[in-house]
């Protein structure tokens, strides 16, 4: 029999459809081994790093002499994680939405529920009050003025005050009548206005009031989910978006254009929400390890996109759901930001005020348990009994004696039988073969599922099956 692949699995709903069987808390890392191109790894753990004040709504680094440090928005407070991971409470910033954040050479600026904030050192924290910019909901920081957006009208501040906004320094972002979502800046300095149905363009040229104008040849039919639906990496925006006549899906918008990396599992994982609830959706894009990786936190799960993977083998196979407990329950983890004083990956939390970091020793969330499952595609076995199969591991790291896998077959693509236990490897024998014997007779076809719960990290780089 063939070597099987656990990169993607298969599965069939209750609407008569086949569907994708997406992996769960573990990755694909590009390598050639064992004659395949690549192996599954567990997703990184989470581990303490720091305690905030309460749920994640927002983070940043800020490498601004005076100010650099990173700061989050912590429950109701404004913090600052200091160099000895204590943190210092800053402000207070009211309600539970998800917050913007951006930096000038002076101000830290905070974006949420409405109200635009600022820090810095010397005049402290404090809330700016001017009727002429309204509800504010995105900023960002562009040729030394903050410009942000009440999803009507883009503001600026003053150039000499970043305090004050002119009545008249405002425009629109009228390629279509469509809403304003949030803004943002790309690598030639162009500010970009996200709209909920187009992207537009925009220079500094100088202009009386506010300064920047329109660049027509660049506007995008594509727009935006929410505010924080958008992420910025090289350029790239990596966003959920809609056009007029499709569905919401997930692209990579760049260069005046918007290329869809949504496969079809993933638009129907999408229809099960409304705009409403996609709206609150948050993406957040970032580099570990050689992967690039966008990570999209839906109300009810979080899907991890593997753009190193897709770039090679395409998107089909760069999807997978990453999930907190043993029940699979939705990632816990939010608002990443880098800290260069650690060369750590720090993050927030969706349930309490727990600061951690990504763990690559590490599969736990905390010290919890976490399930990770791995699916193959179904293999026509008619009529043969499966004798044994076989996994290529890395055997031999099992600190905590509990590297369990339960194996599972399924005959209809629906549901999965009796599990069979086994140990992935005793700790400090790297010579140990991983194989389950006489898993039975195959009446038509089967695919297999492999769950782990383990605080020892795994990698399975194929199975092999031998039926007679």
């Amino acid at each position: 029999m063939p070597s099987i692949p656990f990169i993607k699995g298969d599965r069939a709903d209750n609407n008569t459809d086949y569907r994708d069987a997406l992996p769960v808390n573990y990755y694909a890392v590009l390598r050639n081994i064992y004659g395949e191109q690549g192996y599954m790894l567990n997703y990184y753990g989470l581990s303490n790093f720091a305690q905030g004040e309460g749920v994640s709504r927002g983070s940043i680094w800020v490498a601004r002499v005076g100010l650099e440090g990173q700061y989050r928005v912590s429950g109701q407070e404004l913090i600052r994680v200091n160099d000895d991971q204590s943190v210092a409470v800053l402000g207070v910033i009211a309600g539970t939405d998800q917050v913007s954040m951006t930096y000038s050479l002076t101000n830290l600026a905070i974006v949420a529920s409405g109200r635009l904030y600022y820090y810095n050192p010397t005049d402290g924290f404090r809330q700016i009050v001017d009727d002429t910019i309204g509800n504010v909901i995105d900023i960002v920081w562009a040729d030394f003025r903050f410009v942000l957006t009440d999803g009507e009208f883009l503001f600026q501040s003053s150039a000499l005050d970043e305090g004050a906004y002119e009545p008249l320094d405002f425009i629109g972002s009228d390629f279509q009548p469509d809403k304003i979502w949030g803004v943002g800046l790309n690598d030639d300095n162009e500010l970009i206005a996200f709209n909920e149905l187009t992207t537009e363009y925009f220079v500094n040229a100088g202009a009386d009031n506010f300064s920047y104008q329109r660049i027509a040849q660049k506007a995008v039919k594509s727009g935006i989910a929410g505010t924080h639906a958008k992420a910025e990496y090289k350029d790239q925006w990596f966003a959920l978006t809609r056009r007029i006549n499709t569905q919401y899906q997930f692209a990579i918008i760049q260069l005046g254009s918007a290329e869809s990396i949504t496969t079809r599992e993933i638009e129907k994982v999408l229809a099960k929400y409304n705009s409403d609830e996609l709206s609150k959706t948050v993406i957040e894009v970032f580099t570990k390890d050689g992967v690039t990786w966008m990570i999209a936190h839906l109300p009810n799960e979080t899907l991890a996109y593997n753009d190193t993977v897709a770039r090679k083998f395409g998107i089909d196979v760069a999807w997978s759901v990453i999930s907190t407990g043993l029940e699979c329950g939705n990632y816990r983890g939010k608002d990443m930001n880098y800290d260069p004083r650690f060369s750590k990956w720090c993050i927030g939390d969706k349930l309490d005020g727990r600061i951690g970091f990504l763990d690559d020793a590490s599969c736990t969330h905390y010290g919890e348990l976490v399930s990770g499952l791995l699916y193959t595609p179904v293999i026509d076995m008619e009529g043969l009994s499966v004798d044994r199969i076989r996994f290529e591991t890395i055997p031999g790291i099992a600190p905590s004696h509990d590297a369990t896998v339960f194996i599972s077959r399924s005959e209809d693509l629906r549901t999965h039988g009796k599990e069979w236990t086994d140990e992935y490897g005793a700790n400090l024998d790297y010579n140990q073969n991983f194989e389950v014997r006489r898993l039975g007779y195959v009446r038509n076809s089967a695919s297999f599922k492999v769950r782990t719960a383990s605080r020892s990290r795994m990698a399975f780089c194929r199975l092999d099956i031998q039926a007679t």
